[in-house]
């Protein structure tokens, strides 16, 4: 626990994340931070050089694991300087206190060993934590771990950092929220009485609630008959304040490779020193399928074949060694998106700049390029933002803002409520794309910066080669997964009269 005298002026949020989500969470906490009246900075952890980590005395990490206990890629480097750190200095950190939220998954062996090793390593170097350590499990719903854990973070948090200007600037804040909060869920409160919550109309597929899209729409199974016999709702998720603001010029972007973002260029410059990380494209010369057809799982064999620009690689890897897959949103995804968000053809490909509207609020850190990088809505919807990551509270929270029918509104704000929790579990079951979600609540319509600043970064996907040196060509092993999700919904016959059924999808 923190001592008495030890009250810091400024709080570090740091995040070391795989797929998005630790770094979508810890900004979240971070913009909570600085609204609350916190002076407070965001940063990923491979970038302790440039926000001097060994000078920082107040930390709040959010930190996944990825493959078998490993840390996220962009932890790397910071990992080797903590180690190096530690051996020459067992009181280091003596300085440190910290929070750790760590994210995993108990499918996968070393749960959460990111999170776990870094605390040992933090507290053997003298290092104390501030707030108890929260572990959330995604085999059983992070929110279960991360929303109470953020709920108890303030009040800790305050015991060392102090809020700048006003000494009540953060209770101030704080009751603001809860009146609006409290607002909400009034309001929630007076729907569900006032709804005509018919069975079959709530229990059945979205299908057919809005005009066909260009791609191909997954209509949601969600059952809000728990509505009709809930009087009132608790916990729903405090909506965040919009950060971004999208500023438009008139002309187009000028034309480039649909292989790369038009902004590969500066990835390639900025790292002149390190051909390792200049990207190429590479083809895909065979598949062959390694398992037998009876076989309980499929295994393919990919080969890829390197293009001539990639010389750099050779002679330079070996078996074991891992690479970076970026795999673009699927264009037709994005032309359906845009055209469900209203947005025009042309307005999708004019130049457009992201600000921030609180200069207090840095912009989430996969998006802080476009404030002096003109891109366009489309090459930031195909390439920097996941639209088909698992739906989190805190974005259907905000698109619950944006609907025009009462209805729509009441039902997004059942879902992250407390008594919601069944219907959300059956929503991210389902693993929709962000617009499989606007489509199930057709009045949905949120500006498009502010659903680009909530989703998740678009992360690549890591594979390791499986052949020795020699020749251009990598492979790959993977599993294919296959599998039935099966669903309870309810239906209305009229000779049997209320039913439950099972729908199953593969």
């Amino acid at each position: 626990m923190p001592s008495s005298d030890f009250v810091d002026s400024h709080v570090a949020f740091l995040y070391a994340s795989q797929t998005g989500n630790a770094e979508s969470i810890c900004y979240n906490i971070y913009e909570t931070a600085v609204q609350r009246g916190f002076n407070a900075t965001y940063n990923v952890l491979d970038d302790y050089a440039k926000f001097g980590f060994s000078e920082l005395r107040t930390i709040v990490f959010v930190v996944s694991t990825t493959g078998d206990g490993d840390p996220p890629d962009n932890s790397a480097r910071f990992w080797r300087i903590l180690r190096k750190a530690t051996r020459s200095d067992k009181h280091a950190y003596a300085h440190l206190r910290y929070a750790i939220l760590g994210l995993g998954d108990t499918n996968y062996s070393n749960f959460c060993n990111t999170a776990q090793r870094l605390d040992k390593q933090l507290e053997e170097a003298g290092a104390r934590t501030f707030y108890k350590k929260g572990l959330a499990d995604d085999a059983t719903g992070m929110e279960e771990v991360v929303e109470p854990w953020i709920d108890g973070l303030w009040a800790a948090l305050s015991q060392v950092a102090k809020c700048k200007g006003d000494s009540d600037a953060a209770e101030t804040v704080e009751a603001e929220k809860d009146v609006e909060a409290e607002k909400d869920v009034e309001e929630a409160a007076e729907a569900l009485a006032e709804l005509n919550v018919e069975a079959a109309d709530n229990a059945t597929s979205t299908e057919g609630s809005v005009e066909p899209a260009p791609h191909e729409v997954q209509p949601l199974v969600l059952d809000f008959r728990p509505m009709a016999q809930t009087p009132s709702i608790t916990n729903v998720a405090r909506v965040t304040a919009p950060v971004c603001t999208a500023t438009y010029e008139d002309t187009p972007v000028e034309p480039h490779s649909p292989d790369f973002p038009p902004w590969s260029a500066e990835l390639i410059s900025s790292h002149p020193s390190d051909p390792s990380l200049t990207p190429f494209l590479a083809t895909i010369a065979s598949s062959t399928q390694m398992t037998a057809p009876e076989a309980l799982k499929r295994t393919l064999l990919i080969d890829l074949e390197l293009p001539s620009s990639a010389s750099h690689v050779d002679g330079q890897w070996r078996a074991g060694d891992a690479f970076n897959i970026y795999a673009p949103n699927h264009a037709p995804l994005v032309r359906a998106l845009l055209d469900r968000l209203q947005i025009s053809n042309s307005d999708a490909h004019k130049h457009v700049r992201l600000t921030k509207r609180n200069p207090s609020i840095e912009l989430p850190a996969h998006l802080q390029r476009f404030s002096n990088t003109s891109s366009s809505i489309y090459d930031i919807l195909v390439w920097s933002v996941d639209l088909c990551a698992h739906p989190r509270k805190p974005l259907l929270r905000a698109l619950a803002e944006y609907c025009n029918e009462k209805a729509d509104r009441e039902r997004l704000l059942f879902i992250c409520s407390r008594q919601g929790l069944k219907t959300f579990e059956a929503l991210r079951n389902q693993t929709p794309t962000v617009l499989d979600v606007l489509h199930a609540f057709p009045s949905c319509v949120p500006p498009v910066e502010r659903l680009i600043e909530l989703l998740p970064p678009l992360a690549p996907r890591s594979y390791s080669i499986c052949n020795a040196p020699g020749g251009n060509v990598w492979k790959i092993a993977f599993n294919v997964v296959e599998y039935e999700l099966t669903l309870d919904v309810f239906s209305l016959d009229e000779e049997k009269g209320a039913q439950s059924v099972r729908v199953s999808r593969r």
